[in-house]
């Protein structure tokens, strides 16, 4: 696998170009959601935690088994 210096510095900053590596990022921004989306989104919250639970209870109730 060669390294980074194995590299001819023209080809680096020819690849650099190519792919834009040296152009600004553009602007992030926070997506605003849809209710239905909020709905899914805590839905999905909720979920998590009945699971969590879940799994907490069969651990503890096979330790104690």
């Amino acid at each position: 696998m060669k390294e980074l210096h194995d590299f001819d510095a023209q080809d680096i900053r020819r690849l650099i170009e190519q792919e834009r590596w040296n152009e600004p990022l553009s602007e992030v921004r926070r997506v605003r959601f849809t209710p239905g989306q909020q709905m899914i989104f805590w839905g999905l919250r909720a979920y998590v935690i009945v699971m969590t639970v879940v799994v907490v209870w069969a651990f503890l109730h096979r330790a104690a088994g």
